[in-house]
């Protein structure tokens, strides 16, 4: 997933994060040209020919990482509600009464209301949709319990 291009000052360009899904580095490019990464951190060309080090930090429940530039952050997305952040994460609670089946399927369901939660619907539709796929992520997990049980059986 890309973000929306970002301008900061003193950066030459516009600043687009490209995230993975779940695993790995997100990619950093300012006006095009990927940007240099550093161990933890990324060197960001300025406009008058330096670089700055910049910091992609990833939250698990807030879909849009922030780039943290001079020790001011940069959100590259629209901050998300509360009770949305809550409803993002509520598929994992599977691993609670499914053991490691139920933590799979939850992480699958929280993966799913990622996605949900960078769409552009509104906060209403977005929070049925992450109940839909809490839901989903439930009955995925008892159809295969009940037939890994009835295979074992």
């Amino acid at each position: 997933m890309n973000t929306e291009p970002l301008n900061i000052v003193g950066v030459a360009g516009p600043v687009v994060v490209a995230t993975k899904a779940i695993w790995g580095h997100p990619a950093v490019t300012v006006g095009g040209v990927p940007a240099q990464r550093t161990g933890r951190n990324y060197a960001l060309p300025t406009v008058d020919g330096g670089v700055v080090q910049a910091t992609v930090r990833n939250v698990l429940a807030d879909p849009y990482p922030t780039v943290e530039v001079n020790g001011v952050r940069h959100r590259t997305g629209p901050a998300m509600p509360v009770f949305l952040r809550i409803l993002v994460m509520l598929p994992i609670l599977l691993f609670t009464v499914g053991g490691i089946l139920g933590a799979l399927v939850g992480a699958l369901g929280v993966a799913a209301n990622l996605a949900v939660a960078r769409t552009r619907m509104a906060t209403a539709v977005k929070a049925l949709a992450m109940v839909g796929v809490g839901v989903g992520t439930v009955i995925v997990w008892l159809v295969i319990a009940v037939v890994l049980n009835a295979a074992l059986s």
